[in-house]
């Protein structure tokens, strides 16, 4: 009803219903899906969105669908895997699962956004884990890197419990065993750091054969890190600034019930355990909360935690109090993100 003051959309679509769809980072995934890499700035955004474009010719229409797909699947796969890990508590698992359908992060679940694709490879990943089928588990987070970089935190997930009987075969002695335990687990760290290396190399290729750039001097080439310190300004505490009061505000609450879980969960308050099998899913999340907190930009946050299953079990532990009442601070955040967050995204107003 209202015209938008920013017309970048118009430039990839002249679909009044899609172009809803297509704000900030999209507009990257449309121009790299329809012209490859040719900037450098693009290189901060995954492959996975490209091969799905020309999977379905840049189809806009295709992939929302598959998007849907994703999503629906994730929602069983959630409850599932939260059956697991919460020794079937059903009551549990049926609410992290509906409160994925409410995601505070629904308008990236929405729209031209990695978030949906990335979240349910990450969940096929751990559902194969659950069934011990490791290294094809390991195959589909390496995959998920090229969707989301800190898909590569997951390497803590497949590496963890073999870490932990290393370390008791060894205080047993049993050094045969532990060189066992070794070889089963390096395959699955090839796997990670193959899709790592792809993820490295190809920025590499394009930027560090003919045009030295700053960053290809580095022991690790790593273009990701370089465009968002320089082009984004992501650096430590870059979000926490006067001018930045609003930003701070939006991603602060996320941080915030995040963190409180994460504290009940070490305190072994919730409902899922603190054990080799707890720490090792939960690990990946506690990474991408302190870089959150500190690094990224902080309003972001919401959109960040999203993919990660503990986040929705984090808004249900918390979402009723002990009294069986609603806790109202998680019922607000809920309806806040997802009713003002679709007015920001659609205004172009930076929360994406």
């Amino acid at each position: 009803m209202i015209e938008d003051y920013d017309k970048s959309t118009e430039l990839v679509t002249d679909s009044h219903f899609f172009k809803h769809a297509i704000r900030w980072d999209s507009l990257f995934y449309m121009e790299i899906m329809e012209n490859d890499y040719r900037y450098f700035k693009n290189h901060a955004f995954g492959y996975g969105i490209v091969l799905l474009g020309k999977l379905f010719s840049n189809s806009l229409i295709c992939i929302l669908i598959l998007q849907k797909i994703c999503n629906a699947i994730s929602t069983e796969l959630i409850y599932k895997i939260s059956m697991h890990y919460s020794n079937n508590n059903h009551k549990f698992s049926q609410l992290s699962a509906l409160l994925f359908i409410f995601t505070p992060a629904s308008v990236f679940f929405n729209s031209l956004y990695t978030e949906s694709f990335f979240a349910f490879l990450v969940l096929v990943a751990i559902y194969l884990q659950i069934k011990q089928k490791t290294y094809l588990s390991s195959i589909i987070f390496a995959l998920s890197i090229h969707l989301r970089s800190n898909g590569m935190f997951f390497i803590l997930y497949s590496g963890y419990p073999y870490l932990v009987k290393a370390i008791i075969l060894l205080k047993d002695k049993k050094f045969k065993q532990v060189v066992s335990t070794a070889l089963e687990a390096i395959p699955i760290a090839l796997i990670y750091l193959v899709s790592i290396g792809v993820m490295l190399y190809l920025p590499y290729k394009n930027y560090c054969q003919q045009n030295e750039m700053e960053w290809c001097k580095s022991i690790i080439p790593y273009a990701y890190g370089y465009i968002q310190k320089n082009f984004w300004d992501v650096s430590f505490l870059s979000s926490y600034k006067l001018r930045k009061l609003f930003f701070i505000y939006w991603g602060i609450q996320g941080i915030l019930i995040q963190g409180f879980w994460l504290y009940k969960w070490m305190t072994k308050s919730c409902t899922i355990k603190n054990n080799i099998q707890g720490i090792s899913i939960i690990l990946p999340t506690i990474i991408l909360f302190i870089i959150t907190t500190f690094i990224a930009h902080v309003n972001c946050s919401t959109r960040f935690f999203s993919t990660q299953i503990p986040f929705y079990w984090c808004l249900a532990d918390l979402f009723y109090k002990k009294d069986g009442k609603i806790n109202k601070w998680v019922l607000f955040y809920i309806l806040e993100f997802n009713l003002g967050g679709l007015i920001l995204f659609t205004n172009y107003l930076l929360w994406a």
